[in-house]
């Protein structure tokens, strides 16, 4: 039982030199992808309407969210200066009825767990 025992610990230590050099190597690569990408990223999140604001407002007819394009946003002129037209340029922009998955969905290769007990 001694031998098994010692034998089972020296492969237990092997596969975990093993998982810590394949984490290693898995921290590289998604940081590698990262500067591939580009490090900044920019996301815009337009949030809905509160109902008081909804009341007064009548929706957002201010912003435009080009149908092809989710990288853009909008914005015209209110009231005094409707001929004023702003563009805006993100990585991505969600508008105010994205859900938190449709969210999720676009930065979870961002998203790194950090372990419980890194070395």
């Amino acid at each position: 039982l001694r031998e098994v025992e010692a034998s089972q610990r020296a492969l237990l230590a092997e596969h975990e030199e093993r998982i810590h050099l394949l984490e290693m190597e898995r921290r590289r690569l998604h940081n590698d992808i990262q500067e591939l990408k580009g490090n900044i990223r920019v996301f815009c999140r337009v949030r809905p309407l509160l109902p008081e604001e909804r009341e007064r407002q009548r929706g957002l007819p201010h912003l435009h969210f080009p149908p092809q394009d989710a990288h853009s946003l909008s914005q015209v002129g209110r009231e005094r200066r409707l001929e004023l037209r702003y563009d805006f340029s993100f990585d991505r922009v969600f508008p105010p009825g994205a859900s938190q998955q449709e969210i999720f969905q676009e930065i979870q290769l961002l998203v790194q767990v950090c372990p419980q007990n890194p070395r």
